[in-house]
């Protein structure tokens, strides 16, 4: 997360002089143009101090339209309001809820899809989350940007929603009495996190066209983001559920279990893994990438970064990558990458397409603003903003199929075995890799 800079405080210094006799009109003028000297210096200084906050900001561009916030217009109105609200509203006011709304109010203007503002407890939430650790019911919820539906991408287990029977798929509807429709996704996850003791979460289950009342409680969570085992011919398997700070050392770890069970390919399954940190995606891609260009990144005025494998890999096996129409930003990220340096077949099918990154910047107050920053392409330059990543090998999967590993090695039943055997995405996967190990053979 950045910080914007701080930046100096400066005082304006008003001198004094004592009175002296002087004819009317001596005084006039000398009144008038110390009081032009006095407006023109103001008017300077308000100059400069507005050019310092966006050099402090990290730019001194002119941004067309965005001078509509401190315009005397905009002030106008909204003392115009608070007016209103003062005079006529029946209700009490939320002065800490009404301001966040002004915020949040502003991210919505960008027409930005990924903007927000986050309040200092969901600032927090969001913080949390990113780590690994939180207090919440278990699941990880996605934003549908294109319908505003808020639906259920993972369910963790032995958490709050996996006991209370949420599962995959799941649209959310309602919390308690209160609607869910047209909440933001973080809104709605501040709600479900402000519940005080057990609430129930209204969701609509499309598998089944059902509507359903599900009871539940917020509980500390430890999230598990990687899962591992070991297939047939010598082929690891490793689930990447989101790409988070604590991912990386999962991810690091469950990859020497594998190696030191004898593993000679590999497949990542990032199908409906949502993306996450770039750093995260970067470190464990550099576990895989020889050296050589990760990803880069370029800001609207074409200032390039680039991040970089430093060819100090653990994995250098071949490795096939499942994807889905789910699969985004860094899951993009991780699928381009290997796709462009030819290190495996991507396997699924089309990705969602988010091709953007975007900044989290700390406020004053302790609340923080993100918006959309810098659009990153892949080694070979493939911008998939809008258009995703397309399989090298397009292999249709069943619902139920990219939503968690198939059964750990000793917990298999009959019933696991024949979900497992459903998953057509992960048998083509499996079935390129050991064709290729016995072309090599």
């Amino acid at each position: 997360m950045a910080r914007l800079p701080e930046t100096d405080n400066e005082e304006i210094m008003t001198g004094e002089t004592a009175d002296t006799p002087a004819s009317g009109h001596r005084f006039a003028a000398g009144f008038l143009l110390g009081l032009m000297s006095a407006l023109l210096c103001i008017t300077v200084f308000m100059l400069g101090w507005s050019y310092a906050q966006r050099k402090a900001s990290g730019t001194a561009e002119e941004v067309q339209g965005v001078s509509v916030l401190t315009d005397s217009e905009t002030l106008y109105k909204l003392n115009e309001v608070q007016a209103l609200i003062e005079q006529h509203y029946l209700n009490d006011v939320d002065s800490s809820l009404l301001s966040s709304y002004l915020f949040k109010g502003i991210a919505a203007g960008l027409e930005d899809p990924y903007a927000n503002y986050y309040s200092v407890e969901e600032l927090q939430s969001v913080l949390d989350s990113s780590r690994g650790e939180y207090f919440g019911i278990g699941a990880t919820l996605m934003a549908d940007i294109r319908t505003n539906e808020i639906s259920v991408l993972e369910v963790y287990e032995e958490g709050p929603a996996f006991r209370a029977g949420l599962q995959p798929g799941d649209v959310l509807m309602s919390l308690n009495d209160t609607s869910l429709a047209g909440s933001g996704l973080s809104e709605a996850v501040s709600m479900i996190k402000a519940c005080d003791g057990p609430f129930t979460l209204g969701i609509y289950r499309p598998e089944t066209e059902e509507e359903l009342q599900l009871a539940m409680e917020c509980e500390e969570v430890k999230l598990e983001y990687v899962q591992s085992e070991m297939l047939e011919n010598h082929i690891g398997y490793i689930r990447l559920s989101e790409f988070t700070e604590s991912a990386v050392g999962q991810f690091r770890e469950a990859a020497e279990v594998l190696k030191e069970q004898g593993m000679e390919k590999l497949i990542v399954d990032l199908r409906s893994n949502p993306g996450g940190l770039l750093d995260s995606v970067c470190d464990i891609l550099d576990e895989v990438l020889p050296e050589g260009l990760i990803v880069y990144t370029e800001d609207r005025s074409g200032n390039r970064q680039e991040r970089f494998a430093d060819d100090k890999r653990s994995i250098t096996c071949e490795i096939a990558v499942l994807v889905n129409g789910n699969s985004a930003s860094a899951s993009e990220i991780f699928a381009g990458a290997v796709q462009d340096l030819e290190l495996g077949p991507i396997i699924g099918t089309k990705t969602y397409g988010k091709g953007v990154v975007q900044q989290t910047y700390t406020l004053s107050d302790g609340s923080a603003f993100k918006l959309t920053t810098e659009t990153y392409y892949t080694p070979k330059g493939q911008d998939i903003n809008g258009s995703g990543i397309t399989p090298d090998i397009v292999v249709e999967e069943p619902e139920s199929a990219g939503q968690g590993s198939p059964a750990s090695e000793g917990e298999s039943t009959a019933g696991e075995d024949s979900a497992k055997e459903t998953d057509t995405v992960l048998e083509k996967a499996v079935e390129v890799l050991s064709t290729d190990e016995a072309a090599g053979e």
